[in-house]
């Protein structure tokens, strides 16, 4: 991982994540002559797309180069302990296997990604960043149905507070008649933007549901996981679907079907497109370096405050473009009598994550405080069935391994535990960035649900086990 400091890290995951956000739409804005010789707006989502993805792969190189700079660092301190990584590799899956596994998560997101381009295309930027608190909606549902997991009132109660904020968002954007500066937009239009971002928050839960069960476990660092996810996403536009959209029929700029020759031209042919372009692509790198380094430094919860930060930047700096010359007369989102309206959900949907966050505190506590509760409990009998001629730190050796716990669950503020759980257990973590953001983790409620774990026999477990030990709820709820 880059080595950031606190103060650099979140300036830099809120400079870079509201400029994503913003020249995502101010693309769409900007005009330049086609293949055809007209002039026309720069209405490429499957482009946007393929330059997301690009973005992602340049962490790659500096991944390894991050490694490069770890082994060489080991072997200076002590030759016989110098990092090696291949025997890091868990014994059931090749890197290679590992790394091919990633496909599949990237293409959740490239169908994630390519329904909120369309849908940007009829909606505001502060309207877009707004919506897509949906996905925890999604993510809840997933877990309960999926993973088999329990959700508290806190859950819920964040769950209803991100609904009432969501339909509050779209009533205000339908009222106002406002999805672009720049051109007339219809309601049906703004309907159907909302409804293909909603969407994708869908896929994009599926995909940390997967990555929650199946990818928990992956022996590679968080951010080569973006980087390889980046290679592959943007190999399968460029390669694949790029040129489906090439021959698929339809208007130009509708998000079906898609000149990439005129794409080309465009862009060969706009200097500010080209500006635009390149450090959209820039702060996509920066700002998936400055999460993790966030995430790393003060917790996954604190870097929830600061999404929902970049979130209200992003309305800020839409209106200031509005407002002054900056937006060249183009640019940005005005401020209606109905704006108050998307401040009033703004402020639910807020609400709404923070108190679901703390639902997943709450659920992380308990399950570690039973889980350690029943190790104490159970090490003196497992110490007196050893006999007495085994010392009681062999026998506490027999109890069930942690090292599955693998995710990087923090509890920063909260208790004053500061310490991710890795800390607790021993157990460093190397699982996906995105995959640690999901309700509960996976491994964790695994690794204490596996059977003969002490949650698979603790009270709290009761409601019954399914496969190899994920708890199965009634109604989904636990008060």
């Amino acid at each position: 991982m880059v080595q950031l400091g606190q103060a650099v890290s979140v300036s830099g995951l809120l400079l870079f994540g509201t400029t994503t956000s913003l020249f995502a739409k101010i693309v769409y804005e900007l005009k330049a002559n086609g293949v055809d010789g007209q002039e026309k707006y720069f209405r490429k989502p499957w482009a946007m797309t393929a330059l997301m993805f690009m973005g992602m792969s340049f962490c790659l190189p500096l991944a390894y180069y991050q490694e490069r700079r770890a082994k060489k660092r080991s072997a200076a301190e002590d030759p016989l302990l110098s990092f090696d990584d291949t025997h890091a590799v868990s014994p059931r899956r090749s890197h290679l296997m590992e790394i091919a596994l990633l496909s599949i998560p990237t293409a959740f997101d490239l169908v994630a990604t390519v329904l909120m381009n369309i849908g940007l295309l009829y909606v505001t930027a502060s309207v877009y960043q707004m919506m897509r608190g949906a996905e925890m909606l999604f993510a809840a549902f997933f877990a309960i149905t999926f993973l088999g997991r329990r959700l508290n009132r806190y859950h819920a109660l964040g769950i209803i507070c991100c609904v009432l904020g969501i339909a509050l968002v779209g009533t205000s954007s339908i009222m106002s008649g406002e999805g672009s500066s720049t051109h007339k937009v219809t309601t049906e239009e703004m309907l159907l933007g909302m409804g293909l971002i909603i969407m994708s928050q869908a896929v994009q839960a599926a995909q940390l549901t997967f990555e929650d069960f199946f990818m928990a476990d992956l022996n590679i660092p968080g951010i080569k996981i973006v980087g390889y996810e980046g290679l592959l996403g943007a190999v399968g536009t460029v390669a694949l679907m790029m040129p489906i959209a090439y021959y698929m029929p339809g208007p130009e700029g509708e998000g079906i079907h898609e000149d990439f020759l005129d794409t080309l031209t465009m862009i060969g042919n706009s200097r500010a497109l080209q500006i635009v372009l390149a450090v959209d692509m820039a702060a996509l790198l920066l700002y998936n370096v400055s999460g993790m380094a966030v995430t790393g430094h003060l917790g996954a919860v604190f870097r929830t405050v600061l999404e929902t930060m970049r979130t209200l930047f992003v309305w800020l700096v839409d209106l200031l473009l509005f407002y002054t010359p900056l937006g060249v007369g183009q640019l940005g989102e005005s401020w209606s009598v109905y704006s108050w309206l998307q401040a009033a959900g703004f402020v639910v949907l807020v609400s709404g994550t923070l108190v679901y966050r703390h639902g997943d505190h709450e659920a992380n506590r308990r399950m570690l405080a039973e889980a350690l509760a029943l190790r104490n409990a159970e090490a003196p009998l497992e110490a007196e069935s050893a006999g007495p001629g085994m010392p009681y730190g062999a026998a506490a050796s027999l109890l069930p391994s942690y090292g599955a716990m693998s995710s990087p669950l923090s509890m920063a503020g909260y208790g004053g535990m500061s310490q991710p759980i890795d800390s607790l257990v021993g157990t460093p973590s190397r699982m996906s960035f995105r995959a640690s953001q999901t309700i509960v983790s996976g491994s964790y409620s695994r690794s204490f649900h596996a059977p003969g774990s002490y949650l698979s026999r603790s009270p709290w477990s009761r409601s019954g086990t399914v496969g190899n030990g994920l708890r199965v709820s009634t109604n989904g709820i636990d008060d």
